[in-house]
């Protein structure tokens, strides 16, 4: 309790400009949005420690080259949260560092919800299947290398300046709706996870960046993921596409930027032929368009 309340006297008498010697947050003014993404870089001088980032309330790693990237939720709460960075020994505190900033998230409009139509009802062999299926995803997840950068130079869009069709976050609404009202029921609100680009006619897709393939595989139940392929790199952050025709790697694979990974499709059964992309950044579903436009932003610095 003593150490909390040193703490926290600490903070309201030293300066903010006390952190800036040990970690710069990149992002213009400290401001991010709903859906974006934080970056973060250690002074040189601590980076043989093992030091961790303290945000919305979990612990960051960063990685060799002293950079960190928190993603910030669609549903997180607008407002000022504290920043600060903790030492650590096997993956247990040993100090709190009274190093600190604070970071502002604000509100972002993502569009009109639509409706996506009645909240499925699968069968129990269609939710064993979607079960076994998850643990694939999160088993391949699990592999990514958060402690290496694997990126090359600037993030690119797997398919160029072709057309986006839907947008990151833009919620689906679920339930039954009633004709004579012209009301929905709601029964679910799923913001979209990635951003969908046209592909009437299969297209190559490109790796947005260098790394590792981390999952080569076909979900096949209506619904899912199609054709899916997952690229780590490094730092937390993975970039997938979705609803593919081709694969054109293997898993374990190493891929530069640019490098045609697949073509796109219209995977599982009844999809509209588009790529589906999407950016997770430490298991979180982030803006991939903003985050490529943000990295390349203030990466380059």
């Amino acid at each position: 309790m003593k150490k909390i309340i040193l703490m926290a006297v600490l903070m309201l008498i030293l300066p903010i400009s006390v952190f800036a010697q040990t970690f710069e947050v990149l992002n213009y003014n400290s401001l991010v949005r709903q859906g974006d993404v934080l970056m973060i870089k250690l002074a040189s001088s601590l980076r043989e420690k093992d030091i961790h980032l303290f945000v919305f309330d979990e612990l960051y790693q960063f990685n060799k080259n002293g950079h960190a990237f928190v993603g910030v939720d669609v549903e997180r709460k607008p407002g000022r949260y504290i920043m600060y960075l903790v030492e650590t020994k096997e993956n247990e505190r040993i100090q709190h560092d009274f190093y600190y900033t604070y970071v502002e998230v604000l509100e972002k409009q993502f569009g009109n919800p639509w409706y996506a139509g009645p909240l499925p009802r699968p069968s129990k062999a269609v939710q064993e299947q979607r079960a076994k299926e998850k643990a694939i995803k999160d088993g391949a997840y699990s592999l990514a290398d958060i402690s290496n950068d694997f990126t090359e130079g600037r993030f690119i869009l797997p398919l160029g300046n072709a057309e986006v069709t839907d947008e990151f976050g833009v919620p689906r609404i679920y339930g039954a709706y009633n004709r004579r009202t012209k009301k929905t029921k709601v029964e679910n609100k799923v913001p979209h996870g990635g951003t969908d680009f046209r592909a009437r006619i299969p297209l190559p897709v490109r790796a947005v960046n260098s790394g590792k393939i981390l999952l080569v595989h076909w979900f096949p139940i209506r619904g899912t993921e199609g054709k899916m392929l997952v690229i780590d790199h490094g730092s937390g952050v993975l970039s997938l596409y979705l609803h593919l025709s081709k694969f054109m790697v293997k898993k374990g694979d190493t891929v530069k930027s640019g490098q045609i990974v697949a073509m796109t499709g219209a995977t599982p059964v009844r999809t509209s032929p588009h790529l589906h992309f999407m950016i997770k950044v430490h298991g979180l579903n982030v803006d991939p368009v903003g985050f490529t436009n943000d990295f390349n932003r203030y990466m380059d610095r």
